[in-house]
């Protein structure tokens, strides 16, 4: 476990106890979510997992570094973009996804890209529900002023990137 996780189950601890001491009655509905919530977690991560371990073989590192590696540069941050926008999974299996990728050779700015715009567009979920529910000029004036998150964020990555001289793990 590496020290953010542990900080962050040192976190839930203390707001735990803070809630025990002051709300004592609240506690059993929060644990019975918590477990609820874990069943659904421990069921479905380990299987995403599992799914992203098999693909890794199959995704072909000379192609992903081609066009999605640190020589790519910003040809990659808009071919992240665009994949990013296009990718119809859920986040269970995205983030697995997005770790083969890494593995296979894609450049840190790359996948910031396409992350930002899976996050920010996810056209699986803006077509069938964000734009019946909201309407064709909210999500027009949503997407419009939100299209170039993904190559600032690319691009901030990058100039990151090169000034702490940081190198994919």
């Amino acid at each position: 476990m590496t020290a953010f996780a542990a900080s962050i189950w040192v976190v839930v601890g203390l707001i735990l106890l803070h809630t025990w001491r002051r709300q004592p009655e609240k506690i059993s509905a929060i644990l019975k979510r918590f477990r609820s919530g874990g069943r659904i977690f421990v069921g479905v991560v380990p299987m995403a997992l599992l799914a992203a371990g098999f693909l890794a073989p199959m995704v072909p590192s000379e192609l992903v570094g081609r066009w999605l590696g640190e020589g790519a540069g910003s040809t990659g941050i808009f071919i992240g973009m665009l994949a990013g926008w296009c990718l119809p999974i859920p986040p269970v299996i995205f983030y697995p996804v997005i770790a083969v990728l890494l593995k296979a050779g894609a450049g840190l700015p790359q996948l910031v890209a396409l992350i930002v715009a899976w996050s920010v567009f996810a056209l699986h979920r803006t077509l069938p529900m964000e734009l019946p529910l909201m309407g064709g000029y909210f999500v027009s004036l949503r997407l419009m002023s939100s299209i170039f998150l993904p190559i600032v964020a690319g691009f901030s990555a990058m100039g990151i990137v090169e000034f702490l001289g940081l190198r994919e793990p």
